[in-house]
């Protein structure tokens, strides 16, 4: 499925960056705008995700973060996660704080489950599902 570059919440219109709307688990009113970040291993979602969801992060093993200048305390767990119609279940680092009105997508919880090209000349990017191929 191809997806168009978008300008990032609070960036204003100067740059469009490859993005994806990404359901968290049956969150499907409230499909997340998230970055793709192939230089990040983990991604990253805003812990009031795992509140709103009811994912239980009791015990989850916690990291301590510096991202985009905050340091942010991440809480390691597991998510089903639904891109462009496939539905997987990925590791998540839920962070707190997380001001940013985006997340960002790394290799472990979806580049290691896509396949991913992307044009930055033309602004999009394509994603297939690995098992689809």
């Amino acid at each position: 499925m191809r997806f168009e570059f978008l300008e990032l919440p609070g960036e204003g219109p100067a740059f469009v960056r490859p993005v994806i709307p990404v359901q968290v688990e049956d969150l499907e009113e409230a499909p997340q705008l998230c970055l793709v970040d192939t230089g990040a291993i983990a991604s990253r979602f805003g812990a009031w995700l795992a509140e709103a969801t009811g994912i239980d992060l009791a015990g989850a093993p916690e990291t301590t973060l510096h991202i985009g200048g905050l340091t942010t305390t991440a809480r390691h767990g597991r998510a089903a996660l639904t891109i462009a119609g496939v539905r997987y279940d990925a590791p998540v680092s839920f962070c707190e704080p997380w001001p940013f009105a985006f997340n960002l997508l790394g290799q472990e919880g979806f580049l290691r489950f896509f396949r991913v090209s992307l044009c930055a000349a033309d602004r999009w990017l394509e994603v297939d599902a690995e098992s689809e191929r």
